[in-house]
């Protein structure tokens, strides 16, 4: 009875394993997958970096978040109210939400600025007292245009709440003039820090998101790469998170941003071998079970889910259809499609007790082994898609074509006998 319940605690601990890692994406009773499930488990797991954008209209936050983030990724009526002038733009594919704020005009603002001022702060504390990182402000940056040769009473008051809720900042001036907006440039960062220095800890970038023309030159795009650089300053200092929370911050702005596509590049294969990595783990624990053949089905949704969480980390909008084609062309490349476990493991799964451990213990390492060789194989295949100079995985759906370059990159693992 001893050997029983031991055998039992384990078994439950080996399926709270894969559970865990499947959630409900997987009917373990009709060995169904549901991909949507699976995508929405994804998209949580993944978290989310939130970037609070200040500054009046005109300050050029949408063109600066669209130089740094890729072209178009702020649309004009894109954002979920949060208060009256306070609103978020969900952009799922990078796992970034932006706190636009609205209504910060020169014009208005005297008129509105309590309301405003309260509607923000109200914001703020809302997600604050959610107590979920994924809700609330990770840094922020404040906008002020550089052709406008001042600062206004609203960016005082602005800095003033942020400094109250302790949100990392960056000072980003726009719209940049190169040596003629040099004098204000460097008055306004000492008027800033006579206040805010402390707080702001020297984050200032002056950038140009689009080249322009002025006095008949032509102003290139600059200062974007001084922006990452500060804004990762910023999540490093963030006295509220622990370091885990910090360094996941770091890695999904590395992963979002289009402005060094080699570190994005990088961030994205090391996001996605963590998958792999998972996901092996999981297809151990399933291969342990002491049921002939019962694991097959669950391994093969372990990979499936593996498969959407690595187009997730490359920012994949490849359809439903063609990813779960490529996922079925996959596992019949594989040894799990006509082996799944070894005949020997198999057999000695028939033999009470004594030999079940000893089968399961082959069968995992053989199931974890193949999906680590299906997960950097099929890593290889969209890193041979990725376009250096824009950061993106340039890809067809043509699944003939991504099956062949997953044959070509997959290498049978050495699987225990």
């Amino acid at each position: 009875m001893e050997i029983k319940s031991q055998h039992s605690g384990l078994l439950g601990s080996i399926q709270n394993t894969y559970q865990q890692y499947l959630g409900n994406s997987f009917n373990l009773e009709t060995g169904e997958f549901d991909s949507d499930a699976a995508q929405e488990i994804i998209q949580k797991e993944r978290g989310n970096l939130n970037i609070v954008l200040l500054g009046a209209t005109g300050a050029g936050k949408s063109s600066l978040v669209n130089a740094v983030f890729g072209d178009n990724v702020v649309r004009s009526k894109d954002g979920i109210p949060v208060t009256q002038y306070l609103e978020k733009i969900h952009i799922p594919k990078k796992g970034l939400t932006l706190w636009d704020t609205k209504g910060i005009e020169a014009k208005d603002y005297e008129a509105t600025k309590e309301q405003l001022i309260n509607d923000i702060k109200t914001g703020f504390q809302t997600a604050f007292d959610s107590g979920k990182d994924d809700e609330v402000p990770h840094v922020a940056w404040l906008c002020i245009k550089e052709s406008s040769r001042r600062i206004e009473g609203r960016e005082f008051e602005l800095l003033d709440i942020l400094r109250a809720f302790g949100i990392p900042t960056v000072i980003v001036f726009t719209d940049t003039e190169a040596e003629a907006g040099q004098t204000f440039y460097t008055q306004a960062v000492a008027k800033l820090n006579e206040e805010y220095g402390a707080f702001l800890k020297n984050r200032f970038v002056r950038v140009n998101s689009v080249s322009y023309s002025f006095r008949g030159m032509t102003v290139p795009i600059e200062g974007l790469e001084d922006l990452i650089t500060k804004t990762e300053s910023c999540l490093a200092d963030a006295d509220r998170n622990t370091e885990n929370q910090k360094a996941k911050h770091i890695e999904a702005l590395r992963k979002a941003q289009q402005v060094d596509t080699k570190q994005k590049k990088k961030s994205m294969t090391e996001g996605a071998q963590k998958c792999v990595h998972l996901a092996a783990g999981a297809a151990g624990a399933a291969g342990a079970i002491p049921i002939p053949f019962a694991d097959a089905p669950i391994i093969a949704a372990i990979q499936g889910k593996m498969i959407f969480a690595i187009n997730a980390e490359f920012e994949m909008e490849m359809s439903k259809n063609t990813t779960l084609s490529i996922i079925a062309g996959m596992l019949g490349s594989t040894a799990l499609a006509t082996v799944g476990k070894t005949i020997v493991s198999s057999l000695m799964k028939f033999v009470p007790w004594a030999g079940s451990f000893s089968g399961g213990a082959i069968s995992a390492v053989t199931a974890a082994a193949i999906t680590e060789a299906v997960g950097q194989a099929y890593i290889q295949v969209l890193l041979s898609f990725f376009n250096d100079k824009t950061g993106k995985v340039e890809i067809s759906d043509n699944v003939i074509e991504i099956l062949s370059l997953f044959k070509n990159y997959y290498q049978k693992p050495e699987l225990s006998k």
